[in-house]
């Protein structure tokens, strides 16, 4: 079996579309990106794609994981080429984009490094509120060396089938930039966000959007069509071209990729998108708290909290409504423990709340709460005994115990 040391995490067909091509299709074929390296401030041109997004055995040292993907990544290559020449995908074309797609969000040196950290943070914190006579750093330490060896690239891989299940009713279509302004990529191509979630984008919400773009004028894009209906294909608006391409720069992790990397200094030189970078960066952490009875744990995904409005997702006039800090996302899958959870909040009683400024905030979080459910209602098709409250669940929901309220700065 052959053993390719020199493994990618961002495959270097992907890349090829965003580089320049030497001596193309010849044996002397030279592909060449440009990047931004956030540390050290670096920019590079026309660096070979060989040397960029790559580790020495970043999946395993056996090539038996490397050699799978190579085999995947030559018929997502070919049907990205296609898309890309403007060429009909079949729907073998569109199976395998979404292939492509929930491996990329799996496979990448960030989302390890993410998962590695979530985990080090929870075990660590769990075990010494066990035991607080044990040196924190000494556990942080021992819970370090076996999450590196057990949480791997080719764990995160084995995640790939659930995410293929969760983005299935998601509608697929191919965005086309014509603009002057060209799309650019990253380290973390593919992007999560939500505009009804804003700070939440759980892949099975409703409201979630999935994008990455293939070159430098096509984007493949994941929508809720439920909830957004049809999104016009062609982009004429440079300044959504903009929108996009500052995601990607929050996104990535180390680098930033393009064919020129005189494109990335409008970004660099953007302090609010700095400012938005910086935030997702250190909310997407993990953390922890213990009130002496047990650990309660936040864990984060890798999604990017809604911070820029991208013109072609537009919400339903009744969710317009809703102010950007009152807005939130449920999972797309009707269930009625949720639609109950949303009744507490529509229904409990402010009195567990002392400040008068909570209480203000919580009168207001329930009116948006109704006109929120009341859209849940339409999109879920809520079985009609399901809308059903009787007078004794109506005392209850008024009085549902309330354990935790937040008393962050309203």
């Amino acid at each position: 079996m052959q053993i390719t040391k020199n493994q990618h995490y961002v495959p270097r067909f992907y890349m090829k579309p965003f580089s320049m091509i030497k001596n193309e299709g010849t044996k002397k074929e030279k592909v060449l990106i440009s990047f931004y390296q956030f540390k050290g401030n670096l920019f590079r041109d026309n660096i070979p794609t060989s040397s960029v997004c790559s580790e020495d055995f970043f999946y395993d040292e056996d090539g038996k994981v490397e050699n799978k993907l190579a085999e995947e990544e030559n018929k997502w290559g070919s049907t990205i080429l296609k898309i890309n020449r403007g060429e009909v995908l079949t729907a073998n074309d569109i199976k395998n984009i979404r292939e492509f797609t929930a491996y990329q969000i799996s496979r990448t040196k960030a989302m390890l490094a993410h998962n590695q950290d979530m985990v080090t943070t929870i075990l660590t914190d769990v075990l010494y509120n066990r035991n607080s006579d044990l040196n924190k750093s000494v556990i942080n330490e021992m819970v370090e060396k076996k999450v590196e060896s057990e949480i791997t690239s080719e764990y995160n891989l084995d995640f790939v089938n659930d995410i293929l299940s969760t983005i299935d009713d998601l509608k697929m279509i191919i965005l086309e930039n014509k603009t002057d302004i060209a799309f650019f990529t990253s380290d973390v191509p593919v992007i999560i966000v939500n505009p009804l979630g804003i700070h939440r984008a759980g892949l099975g919400d409703i409201g979630t959007v999935v994008f990455f773009p293939i070159s430098q004028k096509k984007m493949v894009m994941f929508y809720d069509s439920k909830l957004y209906g049809k999104i016009a294909e062609e982009i004429q608006d440079s300044e959504c071209i903009y929108t996009f391409n500052k995601y990607q720069y929050v996104s990535a992790d180390e680098r930033i990729l393009a064919l020129n990397s005189i494109e990335f200094e409008k970004f660099i030189q953007d302090k609010e998108l700095n400012a938005f970078r910086e935030k997702f960066h250190v909310s997407a952490k993990t953390t922890t708290s213990y009130d002496g009875i047990g650990t309660f744990m936040a864990a984060k995904s890798r999604s990017i909290e809604y911070y820029l409005d991208i013109p072609i997702l537009k919400l339903p006039k009744s969710l317009k409504k809703i102010p950007r800090d009152f807005r939130e996302t449920f999972p797309r899958n009707y269930n009625l423990k949720t639609r109950r959870a949303i009744l507490c909040r529509v229904y409990r009683e402010p009195d567990f709340i002392k400040e008068e400024k909570l209480k203000n905030h919580w009168r207001q979080m329930q009116e948006y709460a109704k006109v929120l459910l009341e859209y849940l209602d339409y999109y879920w098709n809520t079985p009609k005994e399901d809308c059903v409250i009787s007078g004794e669940f109506m005392r209850q929901l008024k009085e549902v115990p309330v354990n935790f309220f937040p008393t962050r700065e309203l």
